[in-house]
C-alpha cells in the first residue's frame, strides 16, 4: 500500500502523455536584409513578438538558381516558404528567450511593452516579383530591438495569402 501511494505521489507531478502543448499564434513574413531577404515565423505571445528565421534567401525562378524558389502551385500558402528543418527547432525554444535568440543570429524578440505602433501598410512591396503578398505589418518600437540590424522599426512583408486584420488582432489592434 505504501508503495502504491508513493507511486501515485511521484506520478502526480508528471503531465499526461497526451497533454497538449500549445504554441503561440504566428504569421509568416519576409524581411529584406540589405541585398538579400529572410523568411520569419513570427510568434505573438502575451508579452513578446518572437521572430524566428525559418528560411534564407527566397528568389524568383532564374537560371542562376540563387536561393529557394517556391513553386507556383503552392506560393499562395505561407507555410510553403518555411524550411521545415529550421522551423522545427523552435518548438522547444519558445519558453526560453535566450536560447531562442541564440538559435540563429537573425532571430530577434520585441517586447510588447516597447511597441509604440503596429499597423498594416497595404501597399505592394517593390521587388517581390510574382510572389503574392498582402502588404506589410509595420511595427514601431520605443527602444531599439537588440540583435542584428538593431532598429526601432520593423517591416514584415506578408507573403502568400494571409489576412492582415487577423494578424493585427494578435497585437490587440483592431
Amino acid at each position: 500500500m505504501k508503495l502504491l501511494l508513493l507511486l501515485l505521489f511521484i506520478n502526480k507531478n508528471k503531465p499526461a502523455v497526451d497533454t497538449p502543448v500549445t504554441k503561440p499564434p504566428y504569421f509568416i513574413a519576409m524581411q529584406y536584409k540589405g541585398m538579400s531577404n529572410c523568411i520569419y515565423k513570427v510568434f505573438v505571445t502575451d508579452s513578446t513578438v518572437m521572430a524566428a528565421k525559418v528560411n534564407g534567401y527566397i528568389g524568383v525562378s532564374s537560371p542562376f538558381k540563387i536561393g529557394t524558389t517556391v513553386p507556383a502551385n503552392v506560393m499562395h500558402d505561407p507555410e510553403a516558404y518555411i524550411n521545415r528543418s529550421l522551423s522545427s527547432k523552435y518548438d522547444s525554444l519558445l519558453n526560453d528567450n535566450q536560447k531562442f535568440v541564440k538559435a540563429d543570429k537573425q532571430n530577434f524578440i520585441i517586447r510588447k511593452e516597447d511597441i509604440k505602433r503596429v499597423y498594416h501598410n497595404p501597399e505592394k512591396k517593390w521587388g517581390m516579383g510574382y510572389y503574392p503578398h498582402n502588404g506589410r505589418i509595420e511595427i514601431q518600437t520605443t527602444k531599439k530591438v537588440k540583435g542584428l540590424n538593431s532598429e526601432t522599426e520593423r517591416e514584415f512583408i506578408l507573403i502568400g495569402d494571409q489576412d492582415p486584420k487577423t494578424i493585427l488582432k494578435l497585437f490587440d489592434v483592431k
